[in-house]
């Protein structure tokens, strides 16, 4: 060893601070947010505090079920019911990369509706099964998209201080953050004549 070479000291290992279970309470409803801004569903507001059985929730001013497969375009049914199912899996989604774990109890209800949607557009039981680990799996590309979940953490970080937001509220948290987090454009070169 040199002479004046630097002491080094080992350093302690921390364990990485678990999530409360208001963050990810937080974080779950963002992530339905998120989801349904990016798909353009409209939602009333956002909420994390305990209700009926629930942690929180993200109310939609439409009801979701409804979904007229009798319509004059079977692929506008179908883009549609994605669209709910995307939503529905997509709390579960951010809760699963906030933890790096799947909280499939917290997530039953969600699941629920994500496979009652799909259970629309499919033929059996398999099909349903790819069909909803397809779009989970969709939904996690989504959402793990640097400004989305940019946009997931802004919002999860307001709904952990405020307990509740408004539509309007949240619509201006996720475009901010969706502008912040998007890639900016490479300037070209200018080249000299």
């Amino acid at each position: 060893m040199r002479a004046n070479a630097p002491l080094v000291t080992p350093t302690k290992w921390v364990a990485p601070r678990r999530p409360s279970r208001i963050e990810r309470t937080a974080y779950h409803e963002a992530g339905h947010a998120v989801a349904a801004y990016l798909r353009r569903l409209r939602f009333t507001n956002i909420s994390i505090v305990p209700y009926r059985g629930t942690l929180g929730r993200c109310e939609f001013s439409e009801a979701p079920v409804i979904v007229d497969l009798n319509a004059h375009s079977i692929e506008r049914a179908r883009r549609r019911i994605e669209t709910l199912i995307i939503v529905s899996l997509a709390g579960g989604v951010a809760e699963c990369l906030l933890t790096g774990r799947h909280n499939w109890r917290g997530a039953r209800a969600d699941l629920h509706d994500a496979t009652h949607y799909a259970s629309f557009v499919t033929g059996s039981d398999d099909e349903l099964g790819a069909y909803v680990r397809w779009l989970w799996e969709h939904t996690r590309m989504l959402l793990n998209a640097p400004p989305c979940w940019l946009a997931v953490r802004q919002l999860a970080v307001v709904l952990v201080e405020d307990r509740r937001v408004g539509e309007r509220r949240a619509r201006e948290i996720i475009t901010e953050a969706l502008k912040r987090g998007a890639p900016k454009p490479k300037r070209k070169a200018r080249t000299h004549r």
